[in-house]
C-alpha cells in the first residue's frame, strides 16, 4: 500500500526535469510533455502565466506573446521521501503488528 501523497508532485516535477533547459521551447511542447496548466493568466506585454499544481509541486512559467518560454518565474518542491520496496514492506509488517497489539489488548480490557 503506497501513501506517499506527494508522488504526483514528483511525477510532475519528473515530467519537467525531463524538459531540460526550456530556453526555446513553446507552450504546446511544454504541454505535451507534462501535461495541461492547472491555470493560465494573461500578463502585461500579451504574455501568459501557466502554472502546474501537484501536490508537493508547483511551477510557474512565463511565456511571450508568441508562447514561446521567457522564464520560472515561481517553482517549489516539497516531497516525502520516495518509498521503496524494503521500506513499504517494513511499514506493512509494522501496522499489521500494530493491528494485532491493539485488538489484543482491547479483548484483554473488556
Amino acid at each position: 500500500m503506497n501513501h506517499d501523497v506527494t508522488a504526483p508532485g514528483r511525477e510532475l516535477g519528473t515530467k519537467f526535469a525531463s524538459l531540460g533547459k526550456m530556453t526555446g521551447h513553446t507552450s504546446d511542447k511544454i504541454i505535451a510533455v507534462v501535461g495541461w496548466p492547472t491555470s493560465r493568466s494573461s500578463m502585461a506585454g500579451n504574455q501568459i502565466l501557466m502554472q502546474w499544481q501537484a501536490t508537493g509541486y508547483h511551477i510557474a512559467i512565463l511565456f511571450d506573446a508568441d508562447g514561446r518560454f521567457v522564464k520560472v518565474a515561481h517553482e517549489s518542491a516539497h516531497f516525502t521521501a520516495a518509498p521503496t520496496g524494503c521500506l513499504v514492506a517494513t511499514l506493512t509488517v509494522v501496522m499489521t503488528v500494530l493491528t494485532v497489539v491493539v485488538g489484543l489488548v482491547s479483548v484483554a480490557l473488556r
